[in-house]
């Protein structure tokens, strides 16, 4: 009977250390701000990874919260292959809860780039790495960059459309 109680209790933990780590991870993720793209790429812009993490460890560190996060390349199998991963972790400063995800890098198919690019096999290892780890954190953490503009054309599209449907003449329209 004490194994039965003993085992209702750590479950009892157990359970409250995940409650407890959900209100710090929302209290986190509803602190952020947000961090604009303002770094170039070829013909886009991109957040800087270093921001986010500045972002989100002042959020952290401002609300006292008890969570923290770690993101290693790693390898894993799936289903007999061999993954290329980053392994985000959030856990739990106090209770050790964690939660975990991999996102796959794709680092294999930068064999076919290699050549074509000026920059080296490690050099875009280490990029695809970054962005990785950047987006990771982005979707799990639903953090927010300036408005996505690549969508502009089609409120001009849509008002031209209600123009026409009211007769009124309008100049040809270009998709870019």
């Amino acid at each position: 009977m004490q194994d039965v109680t003993s085992n209702q209790g750590v479950a009892i933990v157990e359970s409250q250390s995940k409650i407890e780590f959900l209100k710090n991870l929302k209290s986190l993720r509803m602190g952020l701000n947000g961090v604009d793209k303002s770094l170039n790429g070829y013909g886009y812009r991109y957040q800087d990874f270093n921001e986010i993490i500045r972002e989100i460890k002042q959020v952290i560190k401002s609300n006292n919260l008890d969570i923290d996060f770690t993101q290693c390349p790693t390898i894993k199998s799936f289903d007999g292959n061999i993954v290329n991963v980053i392994t985000t972790t959030f856990y739990s400063t106090k209770t050790g809860y964690s939660y975990s995800f991999d996102t796959p890098i794709y680092t294999e198919e930068l064999k076919s780039i290699e050549g074509k690019s000026k920059n080296t096999f490690p050099q875009l290892v280490g990029s695809c790495i970054t962005y990785f780890k950047r987006y990771a954190l982005v979707a799990y953490l639903s953090i927010e960059s300036e408005v996505d503009n690549d969508a502009n054309t089609l409120g001009t599209r849509q008002e031209t459309t209600e123009e026409e449907s009211k007769g009124i003449e309008t100049p040809p329209y270009r998709c870019k």
